[in-house]
């Protein structure tokens, strides 16, 4: 349950929206001035660039790309238009428009925002959606679909199927490790016995206590067992994983048959191999070594 989550961790835009450069620019519409004054535009433009590069943090270490790039210097602002993009050895970031505002420590993108970071020897984290807002200096930051659409995360670990969430907005606190999912969150995780799914409106993940909160309409299901709940709760330190709120139901198909229960709260380890139902418990078992049994040719 550790990596379902682990790759909403977002600490992967650290090292993308924290300042940039260019290699296309596009300024507006001017008179075209002597050649000497033209000169000096260039030299003058040309020492903008390098002090925007020598502002840059060590890590990003390439280019941003974009159609425009204009530098607000009274507000410490650069504004990137038109196919913005930028690649290192770590990090990849694609945008339609970015700003970059570096007297609040922020920066911000819309359009068709996708972020990667893939360090060597480490897992590859993905990230696709319509917004994205980052602060470098508070380490927190947001992520957001447009209406109607989902955004998507992705964590590939080697070897391991790729794990996918979808919701409508994603909130993170790097520095404290704390991630949160909202709208409509779905997360899908393939695996051999096959698709493993986690639903609910809202899910917040305490990283450093391997803590996960699922609420309202929570779900978890794979191919034999569904359990459902207002509330659902993984307690990862504690090995053991809760489920409370408009009577849990948990269904499935084990080796005695086809069986659905009901009850007040579901308690189980993390394992699954002890399970404790509290307060009204109701339920049913269709077996078929029951069904087939000779004692129901006499009813």
């Amino acid at each position: 349950m550790k990596k379902i989550l682990t790759f909403v961790c977002t600490g992967l835009l650290a090292g993308v929206l924290s300042g940039c450069k260019t290699v296309r620019i596009q300024g507006p519409e001017v008179s075209v001035p002597p050649a000497k004054p033209r000169v000096e535009q260039a030299k003058q433009s040309l020492k903008d660039k390098k002090n925007a590069a020598a502002a840059l943090p060590p890590v990003l270490g390439g280019l941003v790309s974009s159609d425009s790039w204009v530098i607000y210097k009274d507000k410490q602002q650069e504004e990137f238009k038109g196919h913005v993009s930028y690649d290192n050895d770590v990090y990849s970031f694609r945008a339609d428009y970015a700003l970059s505002e570096r007297a609040k420590n922020r920066f911000s993108a819309r359009g068709n925002v996708y972020v990667k970071q893939a360090e060597p020897g480490a897992p590859v984290y993905e990230a696709y959606a319509d917004s994205a807002r980052y602060n470098y200096q508070t380490e927190k930051g947001s992520l957001a679909a447009a209406k109607g659409k989902s955004l998507r995360l992705i964590y590939t670990d080697g070897q391991e199927p790729p794990v996918t969430a979808y919701a409508q907005q994603a909130a993170f606190d790097v520095q404290n490790g704390v991630f949160e999912l909202s709208g409509n969150v779905r997360v899908e995780r393939p695996d051999p016995s096959g698709l493993q799914t986690l639903r609910a409106q809202k899910a917040v993940y305490l990283q450093p206590q391997n803590h996960l909160t699922l609420q309202g309409g929570a779900q978890l299901s794979d191919p034999q067992r569904t359990l459902q709940a207002q509330t659902i709760i993984y307690d990862g330190a504690k090995n053991y994983s809760y489920a409370y709120g408009s009577r849990p139901l948990l269904r499935g198909q084990s080796e005695m048959g086809t069986f659905a229960i009901i009850a007040d709260k579901v308690q189980a380890d993390n394992a699954g191999n002890q399970v404790v139902l509290d307060g009204k418990v109701q339920g049913w078992l269709v077996s078929p070594q029951i069904n087939d049994a000779a004692v129901n040719d006499k009813f």
